[in-house]
């Protein structure tokens, strides 16, 4: 595992939890939108484990779990050692993935590692719309790697949730239709405000609240009696 940055206590990024979190070094992807530019290279950490871990082991009286997040969890080699570990402490565990490695999810779920995942879909699900986002050439076989994913969740029933960060001159309404087409039904599905930071590759103003608002109150009215649609609002 190499971990680039580490927050002690957090209450808002493992639902109903108090967590800490931390933030792994390297990702496949190089999203246009990604606040995290630092973390894609894959390269040495710059905090032990074990620091981590004795974190841990003295603060879970008063701590519930902890969030793996990035660059990109699974495709680091040693996580599953490192989760056993955080569970034999007595956490919970929340893995966000770009869902670009569904048999490593589907190890870790059958070990009994992860508690809740929160997988990003960043676009519809074909290769020149995925690309754009992701800032990298997608392929067919990419494409079905999330599939793949996606239907692990749908099938394993494990708590999480699916989520998009919406860019509001790309995310119109008939592409949010197409990625909710490809969710599987009763699974809880987040549109993320993008917010706009000069050191960002793309160059757009940060997504209204008013927009997000409008596509989720759309989808409720569509989709509601299935999927739980919520907005995710950070300015």
């Amino acid at each position: 595992m190499e971990i680039a940055g580490f927050v002690k206590l957090s209450a808002i990024d493992f639902p109903g939890k108090l967590s800490c979190v931390v933030f792994v070094q390297g990702c496949n992807l190089r999203c246009i939108y990604c606040h995290n530019t630092h973390l894609i290279p894959f390269k040495k950490g710059k905090i032990p484990l074990e620091s981590i871990i004795s974190y841990i082991s003295e603060n879970r009286e008063f701590l519930d779990g902890i969030v793996v997040t990035g660059g990109e969890p699974l495709a680091q080699k040693d996580i599953c050692g490192f989760l056993e570990k955080v569970k034999r402490l007595g956490m919970s565990v929340k893995i966000d993935t770009n869902g670009f490695f569904p048999e490593e999810l589907r190890r870790l779920i059958q070990l009994g590692l992860v508690d809740y995942v929160a997988m990003d879909v960043k676009a519809p699900l074909t290769p020149e719309e995925y690309s754009f986002i992701a800032g990298r050439k997608i392929c067919e076989r990419d494409i079905d790697r999330l599939r793949r994913t996606i239907s692990l969740l749908s099938r394993e029933r494990i708590s999480g949730e699916f989520r998009t960060t919406i860019i509001e001159s790309y995310h119109t309404l008939e592409r949010v239709e197409r990625i909710v087409n490809e969710l599987p039904p009763n699974s809880t599905y987040f549109l993320q405000q993008f917010v706009s930071r000069d050191y960002l590759r793309i160059k757009e103003g940060t997504t209204s609240k008013e927009y997000i608002l409008k596509l989720v109150e759309f989808l409720r009215e569509k989709y509601g009696s299935g999927l739980r649609i919520e907005p995710r609002i950070y300015e």
